[in-house]
């Protein structure tokens, strides 16, 4: 299938464009590479070139373009005599073989550093279709490019595809719903749209998602700042109730130990310090609430 006869995919670079976690191109590395070293050897070229002919002029007194400041050259070799001609196309090539050189190697370094796509955009994208319903894969062809199917069908670290914005969040109750979208999109999300338009019955043409990255997010966002209050009141909750001593410190330490999985699992990509802090932070609460309700008791 040749790609400049496939039509209807505007709405996938649409797709894209809303979605930059999506994967949309191919990391060129080897090409990269060999453009920079290119651009390398084509300015040391230059820079050898321009020292011979800087070395014809004694009156610059240099022996290398470090030496030369570039108010010098111009004042000493004005491009307005024939002589100095040759020197200063010489500066022009070197001048413009050194912006290439930074241009390519800042560009690469920015394509080589773009974040892999993650594998719930892979399967996103594996089962895209576009509003006329036409396959974005075809004959073992991505349409819109040209290139294999598998470039972006396979495991993102073999294929090499990136995103132009990867996740915020890398928690691991983010990445585990993630992991259950498609379930929940295609057995209870699209049943619930097809129930609201009418005429498209279940087996057809999927209609468009409306469970989004963001509302994931904010989805559990919530959850999780309501989760964290709900540990602190059963805690408190268990503690009133419970008089032993020994016993109240046991679940003071469960209850803590509970509270800093839940923050690691929930509240994403926290360093170590900030663990810590946060659980030394429940403890204190625990035990000023412990120390209390103990001098309470003790009076009466």
């Amino acid at each position: 299938m040749s790609t400049t006869n496939a039509r209807g995919y505007s709405s996938f670079y649409f797709h894209i464009a809303y979605n930059p976690e999506l994967g949309n191109f191919r990391r060129f590395a080897a090409y990269w590479a060999k453009r920079v070293h290119d651009e390398t050897a084509e300015l040391s070229a230059c820079i050898a070139n321009l020292d011979r002919e800087i070395k014809r002029f004694p009156h610059l007194d240099a022996q290398t373009v470090l030496d030369c400041p570039k108010r010098t050259f111009q004042e000493g070799c004005p491009d307005t005599q024939d002589q100095y001609k040759n020197v200063n196309s010489r500066w022009r090539e070197y001048d413009e073989a050194l912006m290439r050189y930074g241009e390519v190697l800042c560009m690469s370094e920015r394509i080589m550093n773009f974040p892999t796509q993650d594998k719930f955009n892979t399967k996103k994208l594996r089962y895209w279709t576009s509003p006329h319903y036409k396959p974005l894969f075809d004959q073992d062809e991505f349409v819109p490019t040209g290139e294999p199917a598998k470039t972006y069908k396979d495991d993102p670290e073999t294929t090499d595809t990136c995103a132009w914005r990867a996740f915020a969040h890398d928690d691991f109750l983010t990445n585990r719903f993630l992991e259950l979208i498609p379930w929940i999109d295609e057995q209870i999300l699209d049943r619930w749209r097809r129930l609201r338009v009418r005429g498209v019955k279940h087996g057809e043409a999927q209609l468009p998602s409306t469970l989004h990255y963001k509302k994931i997010v904010r989805t559990l966002d919530t959850l999780t700042c309501a989760l964290a209050s709900g540990v602190l009141v059963i805690t408190i909750g268990v503690l009133k109730v419970v008089r032993p001593w020994s016993i109240r410190i046991i679940l003071t330490c469960i209850f803590g130990t509970l509270f800093a999985i839940l923050l690691k699992i929930m509240a994403g990509s926290l360093t170590r310090g900030e663990v810590f802090t946060a659980t030394a932070a429940f403890y204190a609460v625990a035990v000023v609430f412990v120390s209390n309700t103990d001098n309470n008791y003790a009076c009466h």
